[in-house]
């Protein structure tokens, strides 16, 4: 048996137990009926995108398409961004 676990098995992992625990938490707030789920609208997922974009280009745009807001990790998983073969410049 190994003694260490690769990264894909760890990110499988992770990804279970978050999944396993949010239908936990789906489950007992149906006992209590409420519905955990329908808070989660198209519109909130939006608000959600332009804070992951504001985070990741560090503060300088809030549109998740922007360019901008593909640097570091998000950049590679793209395939692509800046510092990765892609570069920009600010006209003013």
């Amino acid at each position: 048996m190994e003694d260490s676990i690769s990264m894909p098995e760890l990110v499988a992992i992770l990804n279970a137990k978050s999944k396993q625990e949010h239908e936990d938490r789906k489950f007992f707030a149906a006992l209590q009926g409420v519905d955990i789920d329908k808070d989660n609208s198209s519109e909130g997922q939006e608000a959600w995108e332009r804070i992951k974009a504001k985070a990741f280009s560090g503060g300088k745009t809030t549109d998740p398409n922007d360019i901008v807001s593909l640097q570091g990790n998000a950049a590679r998983k793209a395939g692509f961004g800046i510092g990765e073969g892609l570069d920009y410049e600010v006209i003013d």
